[in-house]
């Protein structure tokens, strides 16, 4: 049975646990033994621990969620560890790394130190033929400018090469609801690989643990056009809720219903999906 490591336990790494651990094949059995992997500090002991008691590690109204976790840890096909040095059991390694942006500090600047300490902790690990998924919203261009270049300075030192692995960048859109798994393993995906390889494995993955058959995978031509996909579709979102907070705040201000007039306008087709307030 092939080993998958989930890399960062948060709101999206631990669902994604859930989400690999309950694949299964023909026959019924697990697809995959899955491990998470988080820091050794208070907060990931935290997370490792309810995760290795069978529950999972945020409040969450989806019992489905919570009933496969349970499911699995009974089988016995998922763990978590803070023992980083785990990796190079790992046949398939799913990067959950948060990569922010501090918003409140007076100059915001972007610090991918601790990103590309958990790249370079893989590098220094993982065996031959592993697949790496980036699953971190990443800026355009991450993958290959940083994400294989840490790589490589690791696996030189071991006398490897880049072309030992395979890599790829498939974003998540986990949200977290009454939905939540559902939105990793029954919603639509995108990904690129590294290579043509790389690619192809990563579409064999997510076959085995989303339902493709009614939400189907879309690859892109490179790892930085599904990197840009994710930042864009962000973006979509972000400004099409700024908007309609700017409204709602004029329309309080000059005591008009709001909803009223955005039913009107809705009519007009090309205008069906306008946020509300």
């Amino acid at each position: 049975m092939k080993k998958v490591f989930i890399q960062g336990l948060g709101f999206v790494g631990s669902a994604m646990l859930a989400a690999v651990a309950q694949s299964k094949n023909k026959n019924g059995a697990p697809n995959y033994q899955v491990v998470g992997v988080d820091l050794d500090n208070p907060l990931g002991s935290s997370r490792v621990a309810s995760i290795n008691e069978g529950k999972f590690p945020f409040p969450t109204s989806d019992e489905r969620l919570i009933q496969t976790l349970s499911d699995c840890h009974r089988v016995g096909n998922i763990e978590a560890t803070t023992d980083a040095k785990r990796f190079d059991e790992a046949d398939i390694i799913v990067v959950d790394i948060p990569l922010d942006i501090p918003f409140l500090e007076q100059n915001p600047i972007l610090k991918f130190e601790k990103f590309e300490k958990a790249i370079r902790s893989l590098g220094s690990q993982v065996k031959k033929g592993t697949l790496i998924i980036i699953e971190t919203t990443v800026p355009p261009g991450t993958c290959e400018k940083i994400v294989v270049p840490a790589l490589e300075e690791e696996l030189k030192k071991r006398k490897m090469d880049i072309s030992d692995l395979f890599i790829a960048h498939s974003y998540e859109r986990v949200m977290p609801g009454k939905d939540y798994l559902a939105s990793i393993t029954d919603f639509w995906r995108v990904f690129a690989g590294y290579t043509e390889d790389s690619g192809n494995m990563c579409e064999e993955f997510l076959e085995s643990i989303i339902n493709t058959d009614d939400f189907p995978l879309t690859r892109l031509s490179s790892m930085t056009a599904s990197e840009s996909s994710k930042v864009l579709e962000n973006t979509y979102r972000a400004t099409n809720i700024a908007f309609i907070d700017e409204w709602t705040k004029f329309a309080e201000e000059i005591g008009i219903d709001l909803f009223e007039v955005i039913g009107a306008i809705k009519k007009r087709p090309t205008h069906s999906n306008i946020m509300m307030p």
